[in-house]
């Protein structure tokens, strides 16, 4: 191997890490990071951007990478005198094990701010999730449900709801050359239809035109109490672990308390991730207070040798309950007491499925140790690992011989450690968490969240022993098939705050 690394800054950094997931099998998903959308190379010599691109990939991989010895031979390809394309090398040698992509989510970006913003649940958005199915009997277009609209936001005030089908844009059948303009457009026109009565899809019987607007996204879809046998059971919906509900979760938890919350439903269904800080916060409102109170690891994680080596003096690798919390940067001012918010639990019930990732398992994987899981839906997504999402002036902050300014507003989100409980266990390696009590998640089963017979908070609130006196709805979703269909840069980032410095080598 050529001696590349003549071009290694190692610097002193302090920067936010994450975690994130992707639907790894999805074909028509926007921000998809397995195709990453870069135009064909023309010229056969780097221009500078590129090069410092290329260098500041090949220097985080090398050192911040969990895999960076398997991926090293590799990183010649990242040689900043040659790399015509790194956005495309980078997705190329992420770390691969007998033949398998086992790391999806590694990504170099040329547009850190929109990563950044999608992280935080800013930016242009409609304010709904979607899922894509295929019409059986025409191929090549598709149709829309509606999983669910954030309050507030255009889809909601356009009165769309959960089990909404879309079977238009903007006048024209849905095919894989519009179908994600439901995310990348400002202005969009959407043909609205139901299911008929004998479960076949409807014609449009209305249009509804929304503006996509600059909101942030509240994951809190719904929070509520019900009485189960005499006990009272809380409900949360909760779709991201975003900053700004580190400073709404414990008034919530309050409201639980005040109405003797004994045991909880977590519905994940959908939350692909969030900031550690508000994972570690809501772990440590749902914890045995004991352990809180003596804040008991909630989680640890295992790094590549050049961090485990920088760190070991200095550094605690272990995550911890706590009864204060605080995030504070530029844009957050955040500090919250929750002593008085925790409930005390013994028991919890979490919702599931494929989209559940990074810290949705982590919070699982944290609290096994502690509280009574059962876990309903179906098997989560397998989001084992943390990143880092760096920019150059992370890497670069001590360098005299790079200049930052000739690298744009490039950045990179990149793989660093392994989480896992107390002892050491993750419960999500290698593929995810499996469930105890399997049940399908069905947007077409014509209730809202929070509706007692809503598929899968029926099914939890059974488990909580509810006794229903009807039989479910079933074969509501029989012969469609539906694949999520994802927005913005990676989905579910996990990020970490007072991330210690490596010092120059």
């Amino acid at each position: 191997m050529r001696n590349i690394f003549r071009f290694l800054v190692i610097a002193a950094v302090s920067v936010s890490s994450v975690v994130a997931c992707g639907d790894k099998d999805d074909p028509v998903t926007n921000g998809n990071t397995d195709s990453p959308d870069t135009p064909t190379p023309v010229s056969t010599k780097p221009s500078k951007e590129i090069q410092q691109a290329s260098n500041f990939a090949l220097n985080t991989l090398y050192t911040y990478y969990l895999w960076n010895q398997e991926i090293y031979n590799d990183l010649e390809k990242l040689d900043p005198e040659t790399c015509l394309d790194p956005k495309t090398v980078v997705h190329d040698i992420r770390y691969h094990a007998n033949g398998k992509e086992v790391d999806h989510w590694t990504l170099l970006t040329d547009d850190m701010k929109a990563m950044t913003s999608s992280v935080e649940g800013l930016g242009l958005s409609y304010g709904y999730s979607l899922e894509a199915g295929r019409i059986s009997n025409k191929e090549g277009v598709y149709f829309l449900i509606v999983d669910y609209v954030v309050k507030g936001g255009p889809a909601d005030k356009g009165k769309l709801k959960r089990g909404d089908l879309i079977m238009t844009i903007d006048g024209s059948e849905i095919t894989s050359s519009n179908i994600n303009n439901v995310y990348n457009s400002e202005k969009i026109t959407l043909g609205v239809a139901h299911l008929t009565a004998d479960g076949y899809l409807g014609a449009v019987e209305y249009d509804v035109t929304l503006s996509a607007e600059d909101i942030w996204e509240d994951p809190v879809l719904v929070d509520t109490t019900y009485d189960v046998g005499g006990k009272t059971v809380g409900y949360l919906v909760y779709n991201s672990f975003d900053l700004n509900t580190l400073g709404t979760l414990p008034g919530i938890f309050r409201k639980f308390k005040e109405k003797g919350v004994q045991e909880l439903i977590l519905d994940l269904r959908y939350n692909g991730g969030g900031f550690v800080t508000t994972e570690c916060e809501l772990a440590s409102l749902i914890a045995p207070y004991a352990n809180v109170a003596a804040k008991d690891i909630f989680q640890t994680e295992v790094y590549n040798s050049i961090l485990t080596e920088a760190w070991k003096e200095s550094e605690d690798f272990n995550t911890y309950f706590d009864t204060k919390f605080e995030y504070k940067n530029e844009n957050y001012d955040i500090s919250e007491d929750i002593s008085d918010a925790n409930l005390d639990l013994k028991k919890i019930y979490c919702i599931v499925t494929s989209s559940s990732a990074s810290a949705s398992e982590g919070l699982i994987v944290g609290l096994t140790p502690y509280v009574d899981i059962t876990v309903i839906g179906q098997q989560t997504y397998g989001k084992y690992c943390a990143g880092y999402m760096l920019s150059p002036k992370n890497v670069f902050s001590n360098s005299t011989n790079v200049d930052i300014s000739k690298i744009g507003n490039w950045g990179i989100y990149v793989m660093v450690s392994k989480f896992a409980d107390k002892y050491g266990n993750n419960r999500a390696m290698p593929d995810g968490i499996p469930v105890d009590i399997e049940v399908q998640d069905n947007a077409l089963d014509g209730f809202q969240f929070g509706d007692e017979n809503e598929t899968m908070l029926r099914a939890a609130l059974s488990a909580a022993g509810k006794v229903y006196t009807k039989a479910p709805i079933e074969g509501r979703r029989s012969g469609l098939e539906t694949v999520r269909l994802e927005h913005g840069a990676p989905r579910g980032m996990l990020i970490k705050t007072d991330i210690p410095d490596i010092p120059l080598r």
